[in-house]
């Protein structure tokens, strides 16, 4: 019980400040993901080196914000189109800069090194092309397809632990992690799919065919996602990813669904308009 209170005020308390920080304007945006970045690479690597894994850490936090500023510029149209061709820098620079490390310049260190800017900042660099929709012309900001995939996440979230802790028989995936299960998991989709037949009225920016259908994305690349980080934890040989959420862990262990989820949402919605 004291558990379920103490996840309760920690995921509300975030709550409130992802979803604040999306409705507060695109510099509040802005402001509060960049910082999630950047926490949640910290974490990242952090649990790189648990495994003895050494990589370009501040490197790959510095070119992660430029990234994340890159695509907020390119988006909400304060920066020049063209300036995104500073993404093809990226590779060279870090192998580059790898040839400067006092471990000789592994070629390990540079790939992971690009894992946690493709695995972490990729897609939340790619936020900014949901609360500026790239459907539509004008460079406005809206946030309510982010928010309203944010909701469902999280419905797939709490709905999957309260259904799984106390009727999990069957495991989902024992040997990545042994405490999901097909009933939580199956909980949690019923809740979400039912949930987003009312995020048209919510966010009328979508209709709900098209909610329905990122419903079913929050689910499967959700889980997925969550699964993903359960792997690097246990390879790592950890419980949470870090100590920052009391109840939930890191900040990887309550975004883990977002770095599969956004990049499949955006996938959707260019093939869709």
């Amino acid at each position: 019980m004291k558990n379920i209170v103490q996840r309760t005020i920690t995921g509300g308390l975030f709550g409130i400040l992802v979803f604040g920080s999306l409705f507060a304007g695109s510099i509040w945006f802005f402001s509060f993901y960049l910082i999630l970045l950047v926490l949640a690479l910290f974490e990242f690597f952090r649990l790189l080196e648990e495994t003895g894994i050494a990589a370009q850490k501040y490197t790959a936090i510095i070119v992660s914000v430029l990234l994340f500023t890159l695509f907020f510029g390119y988006s909400s149209g304060f920066a020049s189109p063209e300036l995104l061709f500073l993404i093809l820098l990226i590779p060279p620079l870090i192998m580059i800069f790898g040839l400067y490390r006092q471990d000789g310049g592994s070629f390990g260190s540079i790939l992971w090194t690009f894992l946690g800017i493709i695995y972490v900042a990729l897609p939340l660099s790619l936020l900014s092309l949901l609360v500026f929709p790239f459907w539509k012309s004008g460079y406005l900001y809206e946030p309510g397809v982010a928010a309203g995939v944010f909701i469902m996440i999280m419905l797939n979230d709490t709905v999957a632990y309260l259904v799984g802790v106390p009727l999990g028989r069957h495991r989902l995936f024992e040997r990545v992690s042994p405490k999901k299960s097909w009933e939580g998991t199956i909980g949690g989709g019923i809740a979400v799919l039912a949930g987003s037949l009312f995020m048209s009225d919510l966010f009328p920016v979508l209709e709900r065919i098209n909610w329905i259908a990122l419903a079913a994305i929050v689910v499967v690349f959700g889980t997925y996602g969550d699964l993903v980080e359960s792997l690097l934890k246990r390879v790592a040989g950890i419980k949470d990813s870090g100590t920052l959420l009391p109840g939930h862990g890191g900040i990887l262990d309550r975004v883990d669904a977002w770095f599969f989820v956004v990049p499949a949402v955006l996938v959707y919605l260019s093939l869709t308009f």
